[in-house]
């Protein structure tokens, strides 16, 4: 039984050097595989890098699938070219441009976008792939078709509009050729009937000017006729009224004889109302005698009338008017004088039944200066139609009053003075002054028209002694 221990245990002694010596082999034999493994790997990672650096992943692919498909196709070299000439072409439209030409070309049409400034975006083009920018160019293709196919119905419409239009004025200007032409034709005769009318008319005026003129050429001789049988049978009834004063004389009588200026002496009323120290009289003058504002009256005492020089002893004017009466201011009243219920009243413009037509002839001196108004003539003009009379430039047998200034510069005679040898047409104007004057006032006493000069027509409106006419 020891023995057979002994052999157990020289067993297990033995069976443990033996796997000491199997580890230990195995130890060894995987620290040389390692090693080995190690130096494979570090191999492997070399020449996939130097793979990269020949063929990429991609195309090695892309050659194994080639060689599987066709053992005896095309080379890689071919393949590669065919696919350079064909992206070429989509890119420039040339197969035979290589990397460099499409990128010179792309970087041309580049610069050619940026510096003629049609496009308003041109950085949108920079570093955008041929895929995008044919993308984009067909989206702005699809917006530039959409706005011109709109343009076009647009267009289309508006033709449509334009043609209708066109339909409608040709219309309206048919129906105004129309009525233009019945217009014309209406007018021709309106034209042909007024000619005719005025034919007529001219006709009938002549006619009836060349009767008015004939009419007044005889009424103009017969007042004449009358004016100068007046003047004549005056001067005999004042040789009769001389005669007549002198055997009153004789008897010691007094007898009212005819009045020189007859016509401006006649009153056109009386004071009804005055009370001595007021400014305001009333007289019997009103709205139904044609009264009017601002008019003046002379004033003359109911005893003596109105003298021959027509001197009054005040002036009223009309401030108030009434249907048969007026109140009138007093605007000057002479020294020692009073206005008395009852004086007479004269204003020798004035008439309620018609109006009276003056001339007015000469210089005139109203603000007695000594020296000719410039405006004197126009300044009586004035007054003579603010009162409602009439100022004529010519004389007629119609004419009632002459108011008289004095004549104006005689001009000297050819051959007097130191200025004989002045042009013969700058004494036109004072010649033809002084002719005028001379003639018109030989015409008033040919037609025996009543002449007032300037102080006698003054005081008859009232404007005596020292007033100045304003």
């Amino acid at each position: 039984m020891a023995k057979g221990q002994q052999q157990g245990v020289n067993a297990v002694t033995i069976g443990m050097i033996v796997f000491a010596a199997l580890w230990l082999t195995c130890a060894v034999l995987l620290v040389i595989l390692y090693t080995d493994q190690e130096g494979l790997r570090n191999e492997n990672t070399r020449l996939q890098s130097a793979n990269r650096r020949l063929i990429s992943p991609a195309e090695d692919k892309a050659i194994e699938l080639v060689k599987s498909a066709q053992e005896t196709g095309p080379t890689v070299v071919g393949l590669l070219e065919e696919a350079r000439s064909q992206t070429a072409a989509m890119a420039s439209g040339e197969p035979s441009d290589v990397a460099s030409v499409v990128g010179t070309k792309r970087n041309q049409l580049l610069r050619l976008i940026r510096t003629e400034g049609s496009v308003s975006k041109p950085d949108l083009f920079e570093d955008v792939s041929y895929h995008d920018a044919l993308a984009r160019m067909y989206e702005a293709f699809k917006g530039e078709h959409a706005l011109r196919q709109t343009a076009e119905d647009r267009a289309g419409q508006l033709e449509t509009q334009m043609t209708q239009q066109v339909e409608a004025d040709t219309n309206l200007k048919n129906d105004f050729d129309k009525r233009a032409k019945e217009n014309t034709q209406q007018l021709e005769k309106c034209e042909n009937e007024r000619a005719a009318y005025r034919a007529e008319r001219d006709k009938f005026v002549e006619t009836i000017e060349r009767g008015f003129d004939e009419s007044r050429k005889r009424n103009d001789a017969d007042l004449t006729k009358e004016r100068q049988q007046r003047q004549a049978a005056e001067k005999r009834l004042l040789d009769l009224q001389k005669r007549l004063a002198a055997q009153q004389e004789k008897l010691g009588g007094l007898l009212i004889g005819p009045e020189k200026l007859a016509t401006a002496r006649q009153p056109d009323g009386k004071v009804l109302t005055a009370v001595p120290g007021d400014s305001v009289v009333y007289i019997n003058l009103g709205r139904q005698h044609g009264l009017t504002l601002g008019l003046r009256f002379a004033v003359c005492s109911a005893q003596t009338g109105i003298p021959e020089d027509g001197r009054a002893k005040a002036q009223i004017e009309v401030v108030s008017v009434s249907d048969n009466s007026a109140e009138c201011r007093i605007v000057n009243v002479a020294a020692n004088e009073v206005i008395l219920e009852g004086d007479l009243i004269a204003n020798p413009v004035y008439d309620p039944n018609r109006p009276l037509t003056f001339v007015v002839l000469g210089e005139f001196d109203l603000n007695r200066d000594g020296l000719p108004d410039r405006d004197g003539a126009a300044t009586l003009e004035s007054l003579i139609t603010n009162w409602g009379g009439k100022v004529s430039t010519e004389l007629t047998p119609l004419t009632d009053f002459v108011v008289l200034g004095a004549a104006p510069r005689r001009p000297k005679a050819a051959g007097e003075g130191a200025d004989q040898a002045a042009p013969s047409a700058a004494k036109d104007p004072a010649q033809r002054a002084w002719a005028r004057y001379n003639e018109l006032l030989d015409s008033a006493k040919t037609l025996s028209v009543p002449i007032l000069t300037q102080d006698v027509f003054l005081n008859f409106l009232g404007y005596g002694g020292r007033y100045v006419v304003r």
